[in-house]
């Protein structure tokens, strides 16, 4: 039950607390990701201007939002605000 009284019952519990619509009964399944590897820890990071900046050693998350706050790598952090995609082969940030 909420706070105001009312019934969360057609709702999911996030972690977080947060609550979301159940999915739609005509939703697509979610596709499946188990063939690809989109692990961030151990990824070569490379800037839009093709620099090699190291390797992914830690991430932070912003604790409200659950957004990437920053890449940690061995020569320092890398504002989460930067990334913009990871692949199969690296974690691709926008240049400085």
């Amino acid at each position: 039950m909420s706070t105001d009284g009312r019934s969360w019952t057609c709702c999911l519990v996030v972690t977080d607390g947060s609550r979301l619509p159940p999915p739609r009964p005509s939703a697509p399944a979610p596709r499946i990701l188990s063939s690809k590897d989109h692990r961030v820890l151990g990824k070569r990071v490379l800037a839009t201007t093709g620099d090699e900046l190291g390797t992914v050693v830690d991430v932070e998350f912003d604790p409200h939002t659950g957004t990437v706050s920053a890449l940690v790598l061995a020569a320092g952090e890398i504002a989460g605000v930067r990334l913009i995609g990871v692949g199969s082969y690296a974690v691709i940030v926008q240049a400085e």
